[in-house]
């Protein structure tokens, strides 16, 4: 086969291989994250893997718009939002559990998503003319938030230490996922609000997620952090490297591809706490 052949017969990435391809890119940069102690593994890993976040995002919304039941859709991310939680907090307030040097895992994307999917039914409403309702469910995952935190000082703080306020927050927050809280915080949500609100003009999408991804990870930059060098761009603020994932999204030809709903939903746990249990075990042995 020539490779005018090899071009003609290249039809795009379904969402499946692009899903598949953020697995990869994930867990590049997840080696990098609970393995950067050693001192070993190369920054390049988690350049590759700025990629991934946006690509998930990317996939769940093609994922969310096309499922034929969006109840069972959110129903699972939300469990697996819980649970991941859960997790997270036990492991942060358990101190054996933690690695010898106090770190801890922070992933847990499934509550960006949970609250992500409550803003894109919001957003529907509005599109239907539904603005109040439209608009009340856009800004709940914020409201809630807020009100959860005048609670606690209002009717639980005056009655008990901080650390036990803050014990039933977290538990709260658990199952009510805070946008301030969840991985990626307000920079993912607008995110996929941008790649939601722009899905039906493919050609729109990619530009105003590239615009925000440069003012967001290079302006904002450039106008807080002096002196800001080429350097520092490739080593510590090297986020701006996700708008690469346009390259991907744009090669998506619009199908679905196989079907293994049960590969993320398994895959993404698994290997956090697989690679954290590593990593205690490395930092053992080293230190």
């Amino acid at each position: 086969m020539t490779l005018e052949d090899s071009k003609k017969d290249f039809t795009g990435l379904t969402g499946f291989q692009i899903k598949f391809l953020a697995l990869i890119f994930m867990l590049l940069d997840h080696i990098h994250y609970f393995f950067e102690f050693t001192g070993k593994v190369p920054i390049a890993f988690t350049w590759i893997g700025r990629l991934s976040g946006d690509l998930f995002l990317f996939t769940m919304i093609e994922g969310y718009t096309h499922t034929s039941n969006r109840k069972k859709y959110f129903t699972r991310i939300y469990l697996m939002s819980i649970f991941m939680t859960l997790m997270k907090y036990i492991i942060q307030f358990c101190e054996p559990l933690q690695r010898g040097d106090g770190f801890c895992p922070e992933n847990g994307i499934f509550s960006t998503f949970v609250i992500l999917i409550i803003i894109f039914k919001g957003i529907d409403y509005i599109k239907e003319k539904k603005i109040l309702k439209g608009i009340g469910l856009v800004l709940s995952p914020f409201l809630i938030t807020y009100a959860i935190g005048i609670i606690l000082q209002l009717l639980v703080l005056p009655f008990t230490s901080i650390d036990t306020a803050n014990i039933i927050y977290v538990i709260i927050t658990s199952f009510l996922p805070s946008p301030f809280l969840v991985e990626g915080g307000l920079y993912v949500i607008l995110t996929g609000i941008i790649l939601y609100v722009f899905r039906e003009n493919r050609k729109l999408q990619f530009i105003s997620f590239g615009l925000f991804v440069l003012a967001w990870m290079v302006g904002l930059p450039l106008i807080y952090i002096r002196p800001l060098s080429l350097k520092l761009m490739f080593t510590d603020y090297y986020e701006w490297m996700s708008i690469f994932a346009v390259i991907f999204m744009f090669l998506y030809n619009g199908e679905k591809g196989k079907s293994m709903k049960k590969l993320f939903y398994v895959f993404y746990p698994a290997h956090v706490y697989i690679l954290y249990i590593l990593s205690i075990l490395i930092y053992n042995l080293k230190y």
